[in-house]
């Protein structure tokens, strides 16, 4: 069976895909997977990457997951030089046909981070404090992934419509003090997402079919934006904590420089996705909730065996098809090179820090023929010669063009090396195992 199951389940689905394409990757979810896990997995295989964006420092620190004891009481994230504060203050309502201010309270779950990332992702994208949300609620909502929008006292519409109104009531103050990745020290106080809103949740509420963002906040924002996955965010956008871990690590893992990787507490952990304190159950349901979130980020090389959580260094989410070194290739589109993170320098789109242009390359078939000779076959020998050994380069190549599911498309020659190298150790992996069998 093809996988590592120390590895998490993405991981395990990737390499099941280079090997023996959909079909494989159905027959370890049957034996290590869940249908969940492997549906998501395939989804997100399946659609082009579509750029998504959030603040770092909402990358960071997060949201509440569930509805606080106060909800009134501003949240405060800390851990070290990171610092958010978040100030649910009063807006203006009619209660009984007389103006009164009242605290909608803090926003929490899952709704208010899907809306987060939407509204951000519009304004990076379209480099415009302006956001068009649909002509009604409906429309918005379907926008977000919700298939099915009900409108009853607990509906779909109008749980997001009252976890909206509490997120653009609030205050934000953020503190940045730097790190020796790169990153730049910032303060952010008392800035709202936008100051225009004035709510939605009357029973006769229009629905602001626009919202302008604050300048103080999209000014921030255009420089401190990270880029996400909207297929990523589609899946995993009923669970709170699965949003949470993932766009931690899409921040994360594309920052750390060193190849061993840095080791962070569960504690830290914790910190950062909003829980209080290290738990045994806390660190049972990140390391089940890690199945899910590797589903749709298989790059992300993250160890939770043990005591402490070891992050590596990975390639950033939209660079689902570009994978490290600990999954080589898995496949990737024809025609354009996959976009890496605004952090590692490359372009993802020009809006000051942020950027969303993709690099050109040459698209080639891969070698039709013999790979004992010729000048363009050479690399592709060379692998086969110093991971392959003993077995013949020629035989590979026929059990390479017989099984890879993507053999169709044209790729840049870097994007053939990966994926030959990683089909060059499987292959002889599993040979070695079955002739010591």
């Amino acid at each position: 069976m093809t996988g590592d199951s120390s590895k998490p389940i993405g991981h395990q689905y990737a390499l099941a895909m280079l090997d023996g394409g959909e079909a494989q990757v159905r027959t370890l979810a049957k034996a290590a997977g869940s249908q969940i896990t492997m549906d998501a997995f395939l989804r997100v295989h399946d659609e082009e990457p579509a750029p998504a964006f959030l603040h770092s420092a909402l990358c960071a620190m997060s949201l509440p997951t569930k509805r606080p004891k106060d909800e009134t009481a501003p949240i405060l994230r800390e851990d070290g030089k990171y610092a958010l504060a978040i100030n649910p203050r009063p807006v203006l309502q009619t209660v009984d046909g007389k103006p009164v201010l009242k605290s909608l309270g803090v926003p929490y779950g899952a709704y208010p981070r899907v809306a987060l990332i939407y509204l951000l992702s519009q304004a990076v994208t379209k480099q415009s404090r302006d956001v068009y949300l649909g002509r009604n609620f409906t429309e918005w909502m379907r926008k977000l992934g919700y298939q099915t929008v009900s409108y009853g006292p607990r509906g779909t519409a109008n749980r997001m419509r009252e976890q909206v109104d509490r997120l653009l009531a609030c205050e934000w103050q953020i503190r940045w003090e730097g790190s020796d990745t790169g990153d730049s020290a910032f303060a952010v106080r008392d800035v709202k997402i936008s100051n225009e809103y004035a709510g939605s949740l009357d029973k006769n509420g229009a629905f602001a079919r626009e919202i302008r963002m604050s300048e103080g906040f999209y000014a921030h924002l255009i420089d401190h934006a990270v880029p996400l996955n909207e297929v990523a965010i589609r899946e995993l956008k009923g669970t709170p904590t699965a949003l949470d871990l993932y766009t931690y690590l899409a921040y994360r893992l594309p920052r750390i420089g060193a190849d061993k990787g840095q080791t962070i507490s569960w504690e830290q952990l914790a910190r950062h996705l909003g829980n209080d304190a290290d738990s045994k159950r806390f660190r049972q349901t990140v390391r089940e909730t890690m199945q899910l979130v590797s589903s749709v980020y298989p790059n992300a090389n993250v160890d939770m065996s043990g005591r402490k959580v070891v992050l590596f260094p990975s390639p950033a989410p939209l660079e689902r098809k570009l994978v490290g070194p600990h999954l080589r290739l898995i496949g990737s589109s024809g025609g354009q090179s996959a976009p890496r993170s605004s952090v590692s320098g490359e372009r993802l789109g020009h809006a000051k820090g942020v950027d969303v242009t993709l690099e050109a390359a040459q698209m080639l078939a891969f070698p039709s023929g013999s790979l004992s000779f010729g000048t363009r076959e050479a690399a592709f020998r060379k692998i086969g010669l110093d991971k392959g050994h003993p077995w013949s380069v020629d035989q590979m190549a026929d059990a390479f063009r017989a099984g890879f599911p993507g053999l169709s498309r044209k790729r840049t020659e870097h994007e053939w090396l990966r994926v030959w190298d990683a089909f060059v150790v499987s292959y002889a992996r599993r040979r070695s195992e079955a002739q010591d069998a």
